[in-house]
């Protein structure tokens, strides 16, 4: 279910609140009402004016909201953000009721100005998308009706950005759907956009806006690179097009296009390719990566990085088959070492179900105390457990005094563990080794408002990923995840490909060389010149800075290293 941040953790606490009309009459201004409850204060605070006349637009375009009623509203003490829940559960609802419709709006606290919101109404429910032109023209419609023809100019033109769904399964097996497209409009700067500043809608396959969101900035308080100060498109290309740019890859069964249904049955076929590997964002005067953090250009002595080693390992095949939950349970208990807790485990109600059509059945466990998960991913045909992970909550004291394993010490536990489970065709494997680099915040960021958590060092985990190897070439759908756990020791979890006893991939003798294949791709991706905003946590840096960055697009491309083509493949959207 989607909700804003700082409503989520007050939607429990709102089932007890009484119910109040979002608005006192149909006519007139149509006024939302500041609650006064005394028993509720703390849940149901006044709205302020600023706000409560942003409240009154959105409620004129959105009359769908007219029919719910306010829950929560309040201003969150971290950030000073105004937040509204509205609903049309009854007052003696203690949880989700089935049928129910609920939106939650965000507003800044002293402007009044609207944030965000996300609308999920019952009536809209529908798994499917809309079209690409049915998603441009409401977002189109709404963007121009909140902000005015005129204020409309300082957003430039829209795009596509990906979409996202959500359900709510009931008790009886079935379940209620929305999905949304998502539509950008960059904040435009001297005539360019600003990446990631904007406005994001989201529309439904009706057309309906479901979700906002958009932080305001003041440009007139901007100081930028003017765009003049930057090379020419031609003159970068030709800085970054060395052959290091490419990568090499077998994928087994790579499809004619991607679908935004993940199980949904593609025609795939075995290809060679070459992917570039061009850094994301350039310094638009010598064309060296930019670190967006500092803004500074990017350095390997600083910064993270990543390397790859060739491994050989004597895979031994081991099955890991359950058939049933008491099976995954007594499975799973034993290969985590937490045998001594299988009494104490009980079946997790926090995993969302799998989808109808999925190949895989999942197994969720979990103790009250100590805290154990236990999570599985099975095979429903085989039985095989595709992937799975445990852990156990320690409070930080704990965590402070274990011993920690070593980088090198994990390495050796994965391998073994890899070793194994693998399947005969992962004789040679591919590690690649993510090397991360503490963060240091760029000079910009205030410290004093970075909460102890932002500051909290990396994860307890060491994570290792290994990619099969064909010819001495990487296969990219035949991978391999194992996590160890560093005050432990032991393995944590684990992602494998499926078993295999050999590989039908093409020979790689006759291909077209690296220089050829990236000679397609600076003519196949465009280079554009444009800003972003340096970002660190919740802050914001001073000003944007001037990068080139490659071009947005919709479909993924690569270069076929038997024939040298341009070879794109789309995305496809169940669309209404």
């Amino acid at each position: 279910m989607k909700h804003s941040l700082p409503l989520a953790a007050l939607l429990l606490a709102s089932s007890f609140v009484p119910a109040v009309p979002a608005l006192a009459a149909e006519t007139g201004s149509e006024m939302i009402q500041p609650v006064e409850a005394a028993d509720a204060s703390e849940l149901l605070a006044p709205i302020p004016p600023a706000v409560q006349k942003s409240m009154d637009r959105l409620f004129a375009l959105q009359p769908e909201l007219k029919k719910l009623h306010i829950v929560t509203s309040g201003t969150s003490e971290r950030d000073g953000k105004f937040f509204v829940h509205l609903s049309n559960r009854l007052p003696e609802a203690e949880r989700e009721q089935r049928g129910e419709s609920s939106a939650y709006l965000e507003f800044d606290g002293k402007t009044g100005e609207l944030l965000s919101f996300n609308l999920q109404l019952l009536e809209w429910a529908s798994e499917k998308n809309p079209s690409r032109q049915l998603a441009f023209e409401a977002a189109e419609r709404f963007l121009t009706q909140w902000f005015g023809a005129e204020n409309r100019q300082q957003f430039g033109e829209p795009r596509l950005s990906g979409g996202s769904g959500s359900a709510i399964h009931h008790e009886d097996g079935t379940k209620t759907e929305w999905s949304e497209r998502h539509v950008d409009f960059p904040l435009m700067l001297n005539g360019l956009p600003i990446l990631y500043e904007g406005p994001q809608l989201g529309i439904d396959a009706f057309g309906h806006v479901v979700s906002y969101t958009y932080r305001p900035v003041d440009l007139d308080k901007v100081s930028a690179p003017k765009p003049d100060t930057a090379k020419s498109v031609e003159e970068i290309k030709q800085k970054i097009a060395t052959a290091d740019s490419l990568e090499l890859n077998y994928v087994e069964a790579q499809p004619e296009k991607y679908s935004s249904h993940p199980y949904s049955e593609q025609k795939t076929k075995p290809v060679l390719k070459y992917d570039f590997l061009g850094y994301t964002y350039l310094h638009p005067e010598n064309g060296k990566p930019i670190d967006i953090l500092s803004g500074e250009e990017w350095r390997k002595d600083r910064d993270s990085s990543v390397s790859k080693k060739e491994i050989t390992l004597n895979p031994q095949g081991q099955s890991l088959i359950v058939r049933s939950e008491e099976e995954a349970k007594q499975t799973l208990a034993k290969l985590f070492g937490v045998e001594q807790f299988i009494s104490q485990l009980r079946r997790s109600e926090h995993f969302m179900t799998e989808e109808e059509n999925s190949p895989y059945q999942s197994y969720n466990f979990e103790t009250e105390d100590p805290r154990i998960t236990l999570h599985a991913m099975v095979e429903k045909k085989t039985g095989r457990v595709q992937s799975a992970s445990w852990s156990m909550y320690t409070e930080k004291e704990q965590e402070a005094n274990a011993t920690m394993a070593t980088k090198e010490q994990a390495l050796d536990t994965a391998l073994a563990f890899l070793e194994k489970y693998a399947g005969p065709t992962a004789k040679h494997i591919q590690w690649t080794d993510f090397i991360w680099k503490e963060l240091e915040p760029p000079a910009w960021v205030d410290k004093s408002k970075l909460s102890p958590e932002m500051m909290a060092s990396g994860p307890n985990e060491y994570w290792f990923s290994f990619y099969e190897l064909h010819e001495g070439i990487p296969v990219q759908d035949r991978s391999y995840s194992v996590t160890v756990d560093k005050r432990t020791g032991k393995v944590s979890g684990f992602s494998f490909a499926a078993p295999r006893d050999e590989l039908n991939l093409p020979d790689a003798q006759n291909i077209v060389t690296k220089e050829q294949a990236l000679k397609t791709f600076l003519k196949n991706k465009p280079l554009k010149l444009q800003y972003i905003w340096p970002r660190y946590m919740d802050q914001r840096a001073p000003s944007p800075i001037l990068i080139y960055a490659w071009g947005h697009s919709e479909e993924y491309g690569y270069v076929d290293a038997l024939t040298g083509q341009y070879v794109t493949v789309p995305m496809e959207w169940d669309e209404e």
